[in-house]
């Protein structure tokens, strides 16, 4: 009787623990549908690059954490990749809402441009370091990618 009891409580909280689970995911994906409600054609995938991006930065985290250089390299790739290809995303007159692009990017689509490519550099930077397994290196070129990151979003992003 106690085992079955036991066995009965476990179930229970399995059933809360999924429970908790699928409202937490089904939160997460209205936040992120609504960040993304009503975006359109290449707006909508410049956000989706951009989260893609901070999913990515926030795995490389992880990565640096467990040690794991070589599983930082795919991901620092595809942040260099992305960056390269920017400024292709963000053509004259696509800076109506739901885009958080700031109007400084037009204004100053140099200064944009050489803010993606910072980060370009920073992220070939990082696969470097995680390609010679330094991880003082890797936590630098980390560090170096996350500030461009910031500085662009602080020049070019609406807040």
């Amino acid at each position: 009787m106690k085992a079955n009891l036991m066995i009965g409580e476990q179930m229970t909280l399995n059933k809360a623990s999924f429970l908790i689970l699928l409202l937490a995911s089904s939160f997460c994906f209205t936040t992120f549908a609504l960040a993304h409600s009503g975006a359109t054609g290449i707006v909508k995938e410049r956000m989706d690059f951009f989260k893609r991006n901070k999913d990515n930065l926030k795995a490389i985290k992880v990565h640096i954490r467990d040690g794991d250089v070589d599983a930082i390299i795919p991901l620092a790739n595809e942040i260099r990749d992305w960056a390269a290809r920017m400024p292709d995303y963000f053509p004259v007159g696509s800076d109506q809402k739901p885009s958080e692009a700031a109007p400084a990017i037009w204004s100053n689509f140099d200064g944009f441009k050489q803010a993606a490519q910072d980060n370009q550099r920073a992220a070939e930077m990082l696969v470097a370091a995680a390609k010679s397994g330094d991880m003082d290196a890797v936590m630098r070129g980390f560090k170096t990618v996350a500030a461009t990151c910031k500085s662009c979003h602080k020049a070019f992003k609406l807040d």
